[in-house]
């Protein structure tokens, strides 16, 4: 199995776990790969850049870099028809598509570059449906799903949902079989099950045990590859929260995991769905957990890599 791990003190490319390639770049909060290239974005206070890596016999070569007009990137999306990294950025809600040359291994025209909505804004997310014309992208502080087509590399707003006000919706899973959106929310620390199409909201469940006390911040979401279960990731708990799908898409409780450190920015389901990756951010390391694809439950770590600040795991 080879994945990758990024965070704000580098990246590095692992055959299980072994580490086959790492580069000391600050700011690497993100990654995601396509056309057999690898894309990273730099995460900084009032500035933004992407990075362009090829892959070579010895693990992967810096091809390009771009900044971005926004501030603090914090998510990527490639759309493999269009050619175009897709992106948002937390600090000033702009959402952008960047041409890239897959031949060339080099980045293109700037297409599409705007914040979302007025006042203060915070995006967080860029998420395409399968056929890649459509991109849904959540923004925090307006407590909104926006919808964007995609055409040409362009990105033309369609519409948004609404999500009740303090939510903080911040990641989102699309089920386009059920016509469902689900978004996990930063601030109420739930999971909410909308219409695909006209946003109406469906249903809500929390992240978080009865009773719970402290402060906690969702962060990642993601289904099981069978879509049986969809997952949770609870910044402060510490914890992962796993929810059975029925067939119709109706989310209940079904198990909790320990992250195994402290507070997990992101998560995967690797390996044909039978490990978790962890990337926990303040203790600095990534764990990889076996899962039990029937149940949904999560074992105790087999891995344990580390890096400092990790805050994107991904299978590669």
């Amino acid at each position: 199995m080879e994945w990758i791990l990024s965070g704000y003190s580098g990246i590095a490319n692992f055959q299980d776990n072994r580490p086959i390639w790492k580069e000391t770049t600050a700011g690497l909060s993100y990654w995601t790969s396509g056309d057999g290239l690898l894309f990273a974005a730099e995460e900084f206070p009032g500035k933004a850049a992407v990075r362009l890596y090829r892959r070579d016999k010895d693990g992967w070569t810096l091809g390009d870099r771009r900044e971005i007009p926004g501030g603090e990137l914090c998510h990527l999306t490639y759309s493999s028809r269009d050619r175009v990294l897709l992106g948002a950025c937390y600090e000033d809600g702009v959402i952008f598509s960047l041409g890239v040359e897959a031949e060339s291994g080099r980045f293109g025209n700037l297409y599409s570059c705007f914040a979302q909505g007025e006042g203060l804004t915070r995006a967080h997310c860029v998420l395409l449906n399968s056929a890649e014309d459509a991109v849904y992208s959540a923004n925090i502080a307006q407590d909104r799903i926006y919808r964007y087509a995609l055409s040409g590399g362009v990105l033309t707003e369609t519409g948004f949902f609404s999500l009740p006000a303090g939510a903080g919706p911040r990641h989102l899973a699309l089920r386009e079989d059920l016509g469902k959106i689900y978004a996990v929310t930063e601030y109420s620390s739930e999971i909410f099950t909308l219409d695909l199409h006209n946003g109406e909201i469906l249903g809500r469940v929390s992240t978080l045990r009865p009773g719970f006390a402290g402060e906690s911040y969702c962060s990642t979401l993601a289904f099981s590859p069978d879509n049986r279960f969809l997952v949770a990731a609870n910044r402060g708990e510490n914890t992962l929260a796993v929810f059975s799908a029925d067939k119709q898409g109706n989310l209940s409780f079904s198990s909790r995991q320990s992250c195994f450190g402290d507070w997990p920015r992101d998560f995967a389901l690797m390996g044909d769905g039978k490990f978790v990756g962890i990337a926990n951010q303040n203790s600095g390391e990534a764990v990889l957990c076996p899962r039990n694809p029937e149940t949904g439950g999560i074992g105790e770590p087999v891995w344990r890599v580390s890096l400092k600040e990790a805050a994107c795991i991904r299978e590669l």
